[in-house]
């Protein structure tokens, strides 16, 4: 008796198989693409709910969504401002034992859905002397050691290119308007390049080195999987983190301040992206 074809096989059949779960689970999604634009916002981290600023319609937990490789938290589905939003508050990682296509999962079943804009929040430690714990940085590019990519195996041609351009993976007219209501809201916004790696170690001090001296300013073990999935079935990116720790490159590093400033950062995180959205972050660029 012939077995399904895995769909995390890097062959035509498995990569079918991935595609039919995507639109199976893109097509469960409530009336994603009956407004248009829709936005996502991705969490990774403990963030409250953007779209308790607007109106939800439905939350759904993620084991409702048919091969959706997460077993816990929701989707929800609503409105902030005029803007449809589509909001998970969990993602999936690398080093959890997930494979690149699973990672990248999420992504491509909003993408899917039509969604068109993506938000990602993720938590990063700082290698750079003037940003330090607690601090906001508006991603500008990224680096990939994490060892793998889900654009590889053969290529979804209805989903993007087999070569995608990246080089502006965060798009430059969001990251203005993330400034400009920064500058707004009087939040202060780092900005920087992030190192992403696989983990779950915590970095040795070389490594904290290595990135510095790369050109990176923050490390973390998230965020590339998503970009690199967005960016192949060209929705608009821009992602933040909160930085919760400021490593040693060199010269000592500052004590690090109590809990209450990395909750002031994910008050600020919120504010930023709620003021974002609720503007219309999808507006003519």
């Amino acid at each position: 008796m012939p077995t399904a074809p895995n769909p995390s096989a890097l062959t035509a059949d498995g990569t079918a198989a991935y595609k039919q779960q995507v639109d199976a689970a893109a097509a469960a999604l409530p009336d994603v693409d009956t407004a248009a634009p829709t936005v996502a916002v991705v969490h990774d981290t403990d963030l409250a709910p953007i779209l308790q600023e607007g109106r939800v319609e439905r939350t759904i937990p993620h084991t409702d969504l048919p091969h959706y490789p997460g077993t816990s938290g929701t989707l929800t589905v609503g409105t902030l401002g005029e803007t449809r939003v589509v909001e998970l508050d969990q993602t999936l990682h690398l080093y959890e034992g997930h494979t690149p296509r699973e990672v990248a999962f999420p992504v491509r079943m909003l993408a899917a859905a039509g969604v068109d804009t993506l938000f990602l929040t993720a938590t990063a430690g700082s290698v750079a002397a003037q940003a330090g714990r607690g601090d906001l940085m508006l991603l500008t590019d990224h680096i990939n050691f994490q060892g793998q990519n889900p654009l590889v195996g053969p290529n979804v041609d209805a989903w993007g290119p087999r070569f995608p351009d990246m080089t502006e993976p965060y798009d430059a007219a969001l990251r203005r308007r993330a400034s400009d209501a920064a500058r707004s809201e009087g939040i202060s916004l780092r900005k920087g390049i992030y190192l992403g790696l696989l983990g779950p170690h915590r970095e040795t001090m070389a490594e904290h080195r290595m990135a510095h001296r790369l050109g990176a300013d923050a490390v973390g073990t998230g965020v590339v999987p998503e970009v690199l999935a967005a960016r192949h079935m060209d929705l608009n990116v821009m992602a933040l983190a909160l930085l919760t720790a400021q490593h040693r490159t060199g010269g000592p590093v500052a004590s690090s301040p109590d809990g209450t400033v990395l909750q002031t950062g994910r008050s600020q995180m919120h504010r930023l992206l709620a003021t974002l959205i609720g503007g219309d972050a999808t507006e003519s660029r």
